[in-house]
């Protein structure tokens, strides 16, 4: 039994996941497992996987077309690690990063890590600014731990990000504490979500206890013509071929009534918070605090390339809880800029040129000596 599964939920998407299947068999960890759970797709994917000779790396297929959590829970039902992470399939792990996280993790005798990403745009972004867009937060290795219930506590009061919970992305996560959530929802299911990764966080919270949070980036998170996250800022649902589109449109759970979507992480926080709390029902969650939500979506939407959008959300909240707070009608859509390129407030933004940098496997192989 490997010690650690790697998983790399994707559909459709092989031009990218083969660069990210290079960032992992480069990887020296071998007590380890790369789970490829293929939902369906329709192009070379799987011939794409079995190119690569590695022997840790195992394919699955979902046999028919699924919805994102779906797939994320088909995956972790076929896990053989101790030990959990998700990956996404234009996204990579630095050189040794593996081994350093699984180093730390003993040495602390934890079972929850996250860290500081690095956030990079694929040379095909859809917005041309951004393209081979890098930012990384201080690489000075320092950790810390956190208490997942004091740290949802301040997310729910939207006085911090999701990031910062123990989420299976971006996280790994022992699989002990997966199977307490498992045994604690009705439906004996992890992934009770519509966006898997923030639900994991939330969840994860009210079990961990205490768990490590690291500054070392061990993984850079792309953003690719065909992230969902990317297409989540721009679009609308109402976008049928986006990404975001598409991935609505597979949806099969719905958020309480007192939200509505729309392209910001705010309103994914509060909805994935409420399915918690349904599948959930004998779990103490910390109340959340409406009226902190709504101002954050005011915020967003001022930096937001789809502002109303957002407004929409904050409105219809503003209804249905009963707030006395007056939401902008409009605000100018604000386009992302790569103006302040340097060192800004801890975050290091640059742009690496195009011959150096084609891929994830290029940006994870240039931030290593960083």
């Amino acid at each position: 039994m490997p010690k650690l599964s790697i998983i790399f939920p994707t559909r459709e998407r092989a031009d990218t996941l083969f660069h990210t299947i290079r960032t992992l068999v480069n990887q020296d960890y071998q007590d380890c497992e790369f789970l490829v759970s293929d939902n369906a797709s329709n192009d070379n994917t799987k011939e794409v996987v079995a190119s690569f000779s590695d022997s840790r790396i195992r394919y699955i297929n979902t046999g028919k077309r699924v919805s994102m959590s779906d797939n994320w829970e088909f995956a972790l039902r076929n896990v053989r690690g101790n030990f959990v992470t998700y990956i996404g399939d234009d996204d990579g792990f630095i050189p040794g990063a593996i081994t350093k996280a699984m180093q730390l993790m003993e040495k602390y005798n934890s079972h929850a890590l996250i860290w500081n990403k690095i956030e990079y745009c694929w040379p095909e972004h859809t917005d041309e600014d951004m393209q081979n867009w890098f930012a990384m937060k201080s690489l000075d290795g320092m950790l810390y731990q956190y208490d997942g219930r004091d740290c949802l506590r301040k997310v729910m009061a939207f006085r911090r990000g999701y990031a910062w919970l123990p989420c299976l992305y971006n996280g790994i996560v022992h699989m002990s504490l997966l199977n307490k959530v498992i045994e604690a929802s009705p439906n004996h299911v992890f992934f009770n979500s519509i966006s898997p990764d923030v639900y994991s966080g939330i969840v994860l919270s009210m079990v961990v206890g205490k768990y490590l949070v690291s500054n070392y980036p061990f993984s850079v998170n792309g953003a690719s013509r065909h992230s969902n996250g990317t297409s989540f800022t721009r679009a609308s649902a109402a976008d049928a071929d986006s990404p975001f589109g598409k991935f609505m449109s597979e949806v099969n759970r719905e958020y309480d009534s007192r939200v509505k979507m729309g392209p910001t992480t705010s309103i994914c926080t509060m909805g994935e918070y409420l399915l918690a709390t349904k599948y959930l029902p004998n779990y103490d969650f910390p109340r959340p605090n409406w009226k902190r939500y709504v101002h954050s979506l005011i915020k967003n939407a001022k930096r937001s390339p789809v502002p109303d959008a957002i407004l929409a959300s904050a409105v219809h909240t503003v209804k249905s809880v009963g707030l006395q707070i007056t939401v902008p009608q409009h605000l100018a859509p604000k386009k992302n800029s790569v103006d302040s390129l340097g060192l800004h407030k801890n975050t290091f933004t640059f742009k690496a040129p195009v011959e150096m940098v084609k891929n994830i496997y290029d940006a994870c192989q240039l931030v290593t000596g960083m």
